[in-house]
């Protein structure tokens, strides 16, 4: 690729980035999430808007694939539902016996052994999960079809892609809250941020939220994920340290940061696994 073609790419994805951020903050939802609920924010306005802006075709066409991180990363800084992620394989994620974001007669897809495995859903009993992510156990599906070859490298790779920019978006966002609380919060004659070892967190999650905006940079595939979802639970780990209890209250969002990155690696790496397991 040449230099131009590449600028030209760069700007066509921070143009659509900035298209599906727009988006997300006109969509923007409260948390549904309560301890011991069986929450899914998934928010159909949102999606219908982000498929009117060409959100689908990430999902169909390798050419677009530079522009879904940057894209999953603007719905990551929204804290928005994951569910438009999961669209790109071509309906709701499926591993093992659970499905997150899925409905009743609606389309399931799970990543298992370098295929996309297509079913519908029959029967779903929705749980009490730490996330809003509308998870359910999957009683009953219909049958099988298998997608291999280059439509499911193509909507797997998008999805690899937009989950790692997610991450990273999630990483800004909740770094951004840790340093506005740490520069409003005042203790021992001045702000919590003038602290050395505040100073210290909050560097330490800066230095792990820059890789991981680094690393969505690039079209990030199994491998960034693998990465990012640890990065991510660190980085909002220390950010929940500089908060204090405070990060921990369900009225303080960096606590849905906290909720969101720890589940979104949980389900990441379950796919990672389902998916290589047994391909090789």
């Amino acid at each position: 690729m040449s230099p131009a073609a590449a600028l030209a790419g760069a700007e066509e994805a921070r143009q659509f980035a900035a298209t599906v951020a727009a988006i997300a903050g006109r969509h923007a939802g409260p948390d549904p999430w309560r301890p011991g609920a069986a929450a899914s924010d998934a928010h159909p306005e949102l999606e219908r808007a982000l498929a009117e802006a060409g959100w689908g075709a990430l999902g169909r066409d390798a050419g677009l694939l530079p522009l879904a991180a940057p894209a999953g990363a603007a719905l990551g800084r929204s804290f928005a539902s994951l569910a438009p992620v999961d669209a790109l394989l071509g309906g709701a994620l499926r591993v093992g016996a659970l499905a997150r974001y899925a409905d009743e007669d609606g389309p399931l897809v799970e990543p298992r052994a370098g295929e996309l495995v297509r079913t519908r859903a029959e029967r779903l009993s929705p749980l009490p999960y730490t996330d809003a992510l509308g998870v359910a156990r999957v009683e009953s599906a219909g049958t099988e079809t298998p997608l291999a070859g280059h439509e499911a490298r193509t909507r797997m790779d998008a999805w690899w892609a937009a989950s790692t920019g997610y991450l990273a978006g999630l990483g800004e966002q909740a770094l951004r809250l840790a340093l506005e609380h740490a520069r409003s919060r005042h203790a021992f004659g001045g702000p919590l941020a003038a602290l050395e070892p505040v100073q210290q967190m909050l560097a330490d999650a800066a230095t792990l939220v820059d890789g991981l905006t680094l690393l969505s940079a690039d079209s990030p595939g199994a491998d960034a994920l693998a990465h990012a979802g640890e990065a991510t639970e660190r980085a909002v780990a220390i950010c929940m340290q500089v908060t204090g209890a405070l990060g921990f209250t369900l009225e303080f969002p960096l606590q849905r940061a906290y909720r969101r990155g720890r589940a979104a690696r949980a389900w990441a790496d379950a796919v990672l696994l389902a998916w290589e397991s047994a391909a090789g």
